[in-house]
Order: structure tokens, then sequence, then C-alpha cells
């Protein structure tokens, strides 16, 4: 997993390093959360979306089709 150092939030990017820091040891595929189903794999896609949108100020790019409802707010 990259590094966050260059994140545009250098406080995100800390909190980022430190994150990837504790899931990177884990077994792949590990449960961390039993009463969500929270894996290492999630935790580990979360990462990686993270380190690919460090540098634009947090603004993900949007996929052809959301995995959530939009709300009109989020239009």
């Amino acid at each position: 997993m990259g590094a966050f150092d260059d994140s545009a939030d250098a406080e995100l990017g800390a909190a980022c390093n430190r994150l990837a820091a504790w899931v990177e040891p884990l077994p792949a595929g590990v449960v961390i959360d039993p009463a969500s189903g929270l894996s290492e794999s999630d935790l580990a896609l979360i990462l990686r979306h993270l380190y690919a949108m460090r540098g634009d100020g947090g603004v993900a790019p949007r996929a052809g089709r959301a995995s959530v409802p939009l709300t009109a707010r989020d239009a």
C-alpha cells in the first residue's frame, strides 16, 4: 500500500498511514468486526480508493453507477 504523505489533507494522510500500517499485516480476508462483517479486504479497498484520490482534495471521481442511491444533496 502506498504512503499517504502527499495527501492534500495532511491530517487525513497521517491517519491513513496509521490505518495502512495496521491493515497490511492482517491475513487476507480476515473479519475485523463480526457484527458488521467488516473485513481486511474492506479496509484495503477503502485505503486504495483514498490513495487514488489523495491529491485532489478528497473528491472521488463519479462512477457510471453509484453503489448507493444519490440524494438531492449529492446531485
